[in-house]
Formats: C-alpha cells, structure tokens, sequence
C-alpha cells in the first residue's frame, strides 16, 4: 500500500498578493500531474489541511478544479487557515466528510485503519481536539485488536523548537499522546502545519509532518523565532506499507530529475 500525503496547499485567488508572491495553485497543480504520472503511484492521497489559504469560498472553487485532477482517491482535512462548512459545502460528493460537526472520519478497507481528526477552530491559528474527539478516536482505536491505525491531523502533537510554530500548536497535545500512548496498534501519526520533514516519538509512536507543495517555513530554531518563509522545492511525502517492514515514509520533490545512472548501464569509466 503506498499513501501520497500532500499538505499545505494554501491556495488563493489569482489577484491576491499571496499568490502573486507564492503561486499556491500552479504548485499544487503541478504536484497533482508529478503524483499521477510517478513510477511510484500511490493508492490513495491525503491533504492534510490548511488546503486553502483565507478561508473563501472562492478558494475552495479553485481547489475543488485542482483535486479533480487526482487519478486517485483524495481525502481532505481541514486546518486553521480553512472553512469547515465551506469544506464540506464546496466537496459534497467527498461523502467520506460527515454532514454535520467535526470532520472526523475514518478510511477503511485498506491494511492500515485511517483514521481523520478535526483540529479547527474557526478563525485561530491554534488546533484543539477537545474531549469528544478524543473519545471517539480512543473509541477508534480501540476496535482494532491487531490490525495498525494510522492517525492524520493537521495540527502535530509536539514542541519543534520552531518557536513561533508553536505557539500556533495543538492546545491539548498532552491528551492526545495520552489516548495514542495506551495502544500498541497505533503505527504513525501524519501531520501538516510546520511546512517542514519534522520527526519525533509522542507516547511510543513516530509522528511525521509533511513539506508544503506551495512554500517552506524557514529554519529557525530556538531564540531564532522570527517566522519566516523560504522558496525551499515543493515537496510531499509517500507513506510505504507491507506487512515485513511496516509504514516507512519517503520524501518527494515537486518535480522530475534525470537518472544519472542505472544497473543496466553497468560500470562507468572516468
């Protein structure tokens, strides 16, 4: 099984400054033909929020235009920068989103168990999950004996020593780890938001976010807190399973490089 998981896309209307600056839709188109076209296809995509970048409906226009294109199955989470209820009024034939409240869901059928949380509140940077959510995740989870969860959020559940990211952070961080500490079947929590590869165990799992197709947060650690963005190459992440090595997870650059060499081409000669 291999996911496609694609974050960050922040698509904007034309005449918006941020995509003159950016170009958020050309990006996130160009990353959806390097996806259907890639030697390694993927099964199914996941975008992992902030898929749009003002919250306008406009916005989810150009995007619905966009994620059609996918040969694949696409499933969308929301993130601080979207609209719930223009999300789900803007894709009403994704029937995996529920029709009312928190967009939690879970994707079956697949090896792995899916399972999708909700971290918006509407119009704060912040993610929360509350006590609701984290029941029925703990419900969730706990229906699987044996078989591996996979949990996919847009806000991570730890400190990365981007300081002014994490004052953007997921408000009950600690209890979400605590419900994910007590099961052994959760392989890997996948996130967005940081727009940056960042890795770190929380409660005895791996948690991985994933690049941005649009732009990169610069890398500024510790006292040097200033936010900033930087033209770092769009980049997504592919999530490989099997049941021998389990969820490994590979990184993809927007764009296709020539082979400099293959086995068949045999040995080179200065």
């Amino acid at each position: 099984m291999l996911i496609a998981q694609l974050s960050d896309t922040h698509i904007a209307v034309p005449e918006d400054e941020f995509s003159e600056l950016y170009h958020p839709a050309e990006k996130l188109r160009n990353a959806v033909r390097h996806v259907n076209a890639s030697v390694n296809r993927p099964d199914i995509v996941f975008l992992t929020g902030d898929l749009v970048n003002s919250a306008k409906a406009e916005e989810y226009v150009i995007l619905k235009e966009i994620v059609a294109e996918f040969e694949m199955p696409v499933y969308l989470l929301p993130g601080n920068h979207d609209d719930c209820t223009l999300l789900r009024k803007a894709f009403p034939n994704h029937d995996y989103l529920p029709s009312s409240g928190t967009l939690n869901y879970v994707v079956d059928g697949w090896p792995l168990k899916l399972i999708a949380l909700d971290t918006n509140i509407h119009g704060k940077p912040q993610g929360h999950l509350g006590e609701a959510q984290l029941a029925w995740l703990e419900e969730e989870i706990s229906k699987e004996a044996a078989r591996p969860v996979v949990i996919l959020l847009h806000h991570p559940p730890f400190k990365t020593g981007l300081t002014s990211m994490d004052a953007m952070g997921l408000l009950d961080m600690d209890d979400f780890v605590d419900v994910i500490s007590r099961y052994d079947t959760v392989e890997r929590v996948l996130c967005g938001h940081l727009h940056r590869a960042i890795q770190k165990l929380a409660g005895g799992t791996l948690v991985q976010t994933c690049p941005s197709t649009s732009h990169q947060v610069r890398l500024l650690l510790g006292d040097n807190n200033e936010l900033g963005t930087a033209f770092e190459p769009p980049e997504y992440l592919l999530h490989y399973w099997n049941e021998d090595s389990g969820l490994v997870t590979h990184s993809d650059y927007v764009k296709e490089y020539d082979v400099a060499w293959t086995l068949k081409d045999g040995v080179k000669k200065a």
